[in-house]
């Protein structure tokens, strides 16, 4: 590899020429309106590509070849100016705005370059800087905050976890709900390898990971059905365009190297009791009392019970056989958790000629989480080229390379290794380094342990080092250091395009590209897990590779007032899926964990392959450059549908109107003013390969014994297995149309502006899971059913409240509205159930009438008149039947953004914010019943009383109803240790919380050295910032968890059960160009 990069570095340096040193220009560029300086204004040599940058305050320095040199000052928005030379060695330039070319341009659907003036939908452009700053593993987290409509959620689940990007609501009841991703027009797979569910599991990451921050130029979120409509069936959530950086014609070869160090520490939000110690209630619930552990056994036994007596005096006896002080043992998440550090270094390579242009980048990140043993890396490396043959052929070819190694993702939910869930279930008494065991082998027994301990326990040397005798809470050292899930990744993206100008008007283009990754994963549970003795061992690769190749016409040209702006085209894509798996159980060698040493073996394989041919068009037609109407459509045909019926169209229609340009005299308060509105239907890709065909997988071998083993009959799976799903040759992808208005208005010389859009969506023809007759000989069919609307508001204010010579603050705010309901589920059935926690009690369902995803548990029973129903001992009686108790989809989301530069520092600050929306907290149902909530104080000896005021049942009349009679009781400590567990079984909406917050998500704080020194350096900007993430969480109305504590990136949000801690980044930025 190291080879590669010199010879790489060597041909790059040998192609570019060299310059003879002249006489120096030096000077500033200032805006002719208020004097401000321009940073970024390009000064070149008039007939080359030599030339520089203005810097931060707008100064320039230039060597040029003589006196009657032309320099060209250009800058978008300003008009270009041009100056000779002479003998001047300073020229100061004050731009102009130029009226024509106020318009900004962006990257639009196909890496179509377009005028904002002329786009009849919303669209956000997020500059490639905002992606190096304060740096995220996974890209998408990095939306949070900025873009109006567009929901980001993070898993928590450490430094390669996946990220949830909804883009204006959910369009599919069960199918996928994020956005494409497309990087230089070739869509990118951003699949997640696998997330927690009810019983566990890990969180394995998804696509983003792979993408690096150094080399995004921009980002394009298209965030409705016009914009995306030339993407047809993959663009029913929206797309996002990552567009990369390429090379730029200048003087020799530019590098530019970026160095980042942050440290990172969990933000621990978590405030438990600490008065009450390990133990448990014993005897009836009125004469009773809390008592202590006094033996091995019971300390072993009541290992996750903190219902003991008050803390401060006497000793009490552990798990491992120690009698120790019964007292506070102090936080012992700070003992168990570690700081994080990541460490990025990027160097890049860049310049050209006038016909061909380069940059060349390598980045290497290497991080440590804050759990024990884990860590990320990935390595980076890109090349891009551009150029031109003649005046008429150009071209544009880029490579993108990532390799990542992730150690031991963490397992979330009820997975038996959640090391997050095994430090929240100690007492306050209890010291988690008592759990350390072997030092050679952390978190098990250690050699030469008491045999009588042994007994007690009930496992062996070097088996785990259980601290309860619950083999499913595992010790948390035992859950790091040798249960382990650890993967890798190869993935290469690829892009090249042909342009030829056949005419000055008519030119045909071709791209052609690809997207592949291979994936490793790796799973061990060792031999001697607590709830697996004989441990297991699981080995996959998964290999993936899409392929898209494209043609197009284009024409644009003006008749008069009058602008044409057209193409059509075609694509073809094919994509190819395999796995490879193997999987055993129990280990022949004691202690050696490969498959080969399994004593059961299984082997998996599966494929699949498809395709999309289309055609696409687009036709604009302006009008004197204020009047817009455009139309697109595209038709695809997929390999995985029935022939008969397998195209589908996908037409879009919209027109803006730039009102400012169309009047003669503009009040000097307005800049601009340009209202827009269009209409589209886009699909979403539901139906997988084979779906519509009767097809067979593969089963794995059945075992026979075998001398006392299990044995695999054969090496392979056996055919077999037909799906209990009958194909449905009629199947469909779903369909979503919309409908979007908006307007942008700008005022005091673009010093104010607001940008607000609505949008009205329903997607139809979704596909759901219906029964049939089990007569069939089948249980289940797949149809085009379910009906769901998004609507809502999106608002953009933008401003710059202070500008002077030295000093400039730009602050902008976006909130947005999406309102979502289910129209119409499966026929005779109005509920459909997604995902549930781990206690069991709540579910996510779809429920006709309702949002998107609510969640339906059970409450307390209340009488006619509304009085919660008791139990004569004081516990909650539950309600008859589920109802909806919330919903986890916030009913806001937004941002603040701001600002501000002062001389040679910068400063910037953004709030993110949520309002609305609940979540279901498993994990305070757990902490309630295993005593460690700060509310079960209440009623415990010594504590303030815990009093229940309602009604009980008293009797039955005689037409059945319950007859109530008043109730009150102050409840006896023993009641209320029943009435605590009661809670969490039986009333789930006492632990629904408004999922509501405001998080400080990131700053930076950076200098700019000004010319004056960089002068003396071979340097031509440097940048040296403080950065941090995810600081603080602002305001917030949960308790002990972070609201971000979901474990999935899928359908079912709201819930949280023990994910892993949310943290803190803050560390420094060094970046320099020379």
């Amino acid at each position: 590899m190291k080879n590669l990069l010199l010879i790489l570095c060597l041909a790059m340096l040998t192609a570019m020429g060299s310059s003879v040193q002249a006489q120096t220009v030096s000077g500033k560029v200032t805006d002719q309106s208020d004097g401000m300086p321009l940073p970024g204004v390009s000064v070149l040599i008039k007939g080359t590509s030599t030339g520089t940058a203005t810097d931060v305050d707008g100064n320039f320095n230039l060597n040029v070849p003589g006196e009657q040199t032309v320099l060209v000052f250009s800058f978008l928005g300003f008009e270009t100016v041009e100056e000779t030379v002479g003998n001047r060695s300073t020229i100061n330039i004050a731009l102009a705005e130029d009226a024509a070319e106020l318009s900004e341009v962006v990257v639009t659907a196909l890496g179509i370059e377009r005028d904002v003036r002329a786009l009849q939908y919303s669209i956000t452009e997020v500059g490639g800087e905002e992606f190096t700053q304060a740096r995220e593993n996974n890209i998408a987290n990095q939306l949070a905050g900025r873009v109006a409509g567009v929901n980001v959620s993070n898993v928590a689940s450490g430094p390669a976890g996946s990220s949830r990007v909804i883009i204006r609501g959910n369009t599919s009841l069960q199918g996928g709900n994020q956005p494409l991703y497309v990087i230089d027009g070739i869509p990118m797979d951003n699949t997640n390898f696998g997330q927690a569910g009810v019983w566990g599991g890990a969180d394995q990451g998804d696509g983003m990971t792979s993408v690096n921050p150094d080399d995004i130029e921009t980002m394009s979120v298209l965030k409705g059905a016009s914009a995306a409509a030339l993407y047809g069936s993959r663009a029913a959530n929206g797309v996002i365009l990552i567009t990369t950086k390429r090379g730029t014609s200048r003087r020799g070869i530019g590098v530019e190297i970026n160095s980042n160090v942050v440290f990172e520490r969990i933000n621990n939000q978590t405030d438990l009791q600490t008065e009450f110690g390990s133990g448990r209630y014993q005897g009836d619930l009125i004469t009773g009392s809390a008592v202590r552990p006094t033996t091995v056994r019971q300390g072993y036994d009541w290992g996750t019970q903190a219902w003991g007596e008050r803390l401060g005096s006497g000793t009490a006896m552990h798990f491992d056989g120690v009698e120790r002080p019964y007292v506070y043992a102090g936080d012992n998440w700070n003992r168990f958790y570690e700081t994080g550090t990541a460490f990025t270094n990027s160097i890049s390579l860049a310049g050209g000629s006038d016909t061909q242009t380069f940059r060349f980048n390598v980045t290497d990140m290497r991080s440590s989480s804050v759990v024990p043993n884990a860590g990320f890396d990935r390595l980076n490396m890109s090349i891009a080229t551009s150029g031109k043959f003649g005046k008429k052929l150009t071209f544009d070819a880029k490579v993108l390379y990532s390799n990542e190694r992730t150690q031991n993702r963490p397992r979330l939910s009820d997975s038996p290794g959640n090391a997050f869930q095994s430090i929240f279930a100690l007492p306050p008494n209890v010291n988690v380094e008592w759990g350390k065991g072997d030092p050679n082998r952390l978190g098990t027994i250690p050699i030469g342990t008491d045999p009588a301990l042994l007994s007690t326990w009930g496992f062996a040397e070097q088996e785990e080092y259980l601290m309860t005798n619950n083999p499913w809470g595992q010790n948390p050292y035992f859950s790091t250091h040798q249960l382990s899930i650890n993967d890798t990744r190869d993935r290469i993206i690829t892009s090249g395009s042909l342009r030829y100008d056949i005419t000055d008007h008519l030119y045909l283009s071709g791209r052609a590209g690809m997207d592949w990754f291979t994936r490793r994963g790796t799973t061990l549970t060792p031999q001697g897990t607590g709830y697996q003795r004989n441990g297991s061992m699981s080995e996959s690769e998964r290999r993936v590779n899409e392929i898209n190749l494209e043609a197009m016409l284009g024409y644009n040209r003006e008749f008069g007032d009058f602008g044409v702006n057209a193409f059509v085209g075609a694509n073809r894509m094919r994509r190819e899926d395999e796995n490879i798996s193997a999987n055993g159980q129990g280990f022949n060698v004691p202690f050696f964990h490969a498959i080969n040493n399994s004593v059961i073996r299984n082997f998996g394989y599966g494929y699949s392959g498809w395709g999309i041919n289309s055609v696409f068009g687009s036709a604009e037609v302006s009008y004197k450059n204020f009047l817009f109407l455009t139309a697109t459509g595209r038709t695809d045909w997929f390999s995985v549908l029935d022939p008969q019926f397998n195209d589908i169209t996908y037409p879009s229609v919209g027109g803006s109107f730039v009102f400012s340009d169309a009047m003669n005299e503009l009040p000097s308060w307005l800049s601009f003013g340009k209202v827009r509105g269009s209409w589209a239907r886009v699909g979403n890709s539901t139906v997988g390969p084979y779906q519509i065909q009767n097809v067979y997988s593969l089963r794995p071998a059945p075992a026979v014994d075998h001398g006392g083993n299990q044995v695999a009959m054969a090496s392979f799976a056996t055919a077999g297995g037909r799906s209990g799903t009958i194909p449905n040759r009629f199947l469909k992808p779903l369909l979503s149309t919309e409908i979007e208005a908006g307007f942008d208005v700008r005022f005091f010389q673009n010093r104010l502006g607001l940008d607000f859009t609505y949008y009205r969506q329903r997607s139809t023809d979704d596909q759901l899971n219906a029964q049939i007759s089990l007569s069939s000989g089948f249980g289940s069919t797949l149809v085009n059913l379910g009906e769901m609307e998004n609507r809502g508001i999106e608002i953009l204010l933008t401003g710059t409240p202070i500008r002077t010579s030295d000093f400039n603050w730009d602050v902008s705010f976006n909130i947005a509205r999406n309102r979502n309901e289910v129209i119409s589920l499966i026929e005779g059935s109005d509920i459909l159930n997604v995902e549930e926690p781990r206690t069991r009690t709540v579910f996510v369902q779809h429920r006709t009438g309702f949002p998107f995803g609510v969640l339906a548990g059970w409450v307390q029973k209340r009488s006619p008149d509304g009085q919660p129903v008791f139990e004569e001992n004081g516990a909650p009686v539950q309600s008859d039947q589920m109802e909806v108790i919330g919903n986890g989809i916030p009913d806001w989301t937004g941002g603040i953004n701001n600002s501000i530069t002062f001389k040679g520092f910068n400063l910037s600050a953004l709030v993110d914010f949520r309002i609305g929306g609940d979540l279901y907290s498993g994990t305070n149902v757990r902490l309630t019943q295993w005593g460690l909530h700060k509310q079960t104080l209440q009623g415990r000896a010594g504590e303030e009383p815990l009093t229940v005021s309602g009604v009980i049942q008293s009797g039955t009349a005689t037409d059945g109803s319950p007859i109530y009679e008043s109730f009150s009781k102050t409840l006896s400590p023993g009641e209320a240790n029943n009435y605590w567990n009661q809670m969490g079984n039986r009333v789930q909406d006492f632990f629904i919380y408004d999922g509501s917050f405001a998080k400080l998500r990131q700053v930076t704080l950076g200098y700019n050295f000004p010319r004056s020194i960089l002068d003396k350096t071979p340097f031509t900007n440097l940048n040296l910032s403080f950065v941090g993430r995810n600081l603080s969480i602002l305001w917030k109305n949960v308790e002990n968890i972070d609201p971000e504590s979901g474990y999935s990136s899928g359908n079912g949000q709201g819930l949280d059960y023990f994910g892993m801690p949310q943290t803190r980044t803050f560390g420094f930025n060094v970046r320099a160009t020379f």
